[in-house]
């Protein structure tokens, strides 16, 4: 969301947000993928695994809107689950020194950095 004043970055999945400011890239979000030692926890705490990068060998990220196969789990809240929709936020405020915001889905991020 961009306000007259700040964007708010809020990301589940693994698109990446970049904020271009004074020739300087700054990533807002992080990929959610569940090697990542964070996501890879919470997936293993849920009963699942991750191998070859993806979640029990199928889903290749750990945040979605969808994918409720693996948001089963009754025994858990919807922030443990081994998808979440559950959202990184940042706030950065929009300054003189802006000058673009970047998203992209990981096709771009898996071939190019910010």
């Amino acid at each position: 969301m961009i306000t007259r004043k700040e964007m708010i970055c809020a990301n589940a999945g693994d698109s990446r947000t970049v904020l271009a400011s004074r020739g300087t890239a700054k990533d807002l979000s992080i990929d959610h993928k569940p090697d990542d030692p964070v996501e890879l926890r919470r997936i293993e705490n849920s009963g699942n695994y991750v191998a070859e990068g993806r979640i029990n060998g199928r889903l290749a990220l750990s945040r979605a809107l969808g994918d409720f196969e693996y948001k089963g789990n009754t025994d858990l809240s919807p922030k443990e689950q081994a998808v979440t929709a559950y959202p990184d936020i940042k706030v950065e405020t929009i300054n003189g020194d802006t000058q673009f915001l970047l998203l992209a889905c990981d096709g771009v991020w898996d071939c190019l950095t910010s």
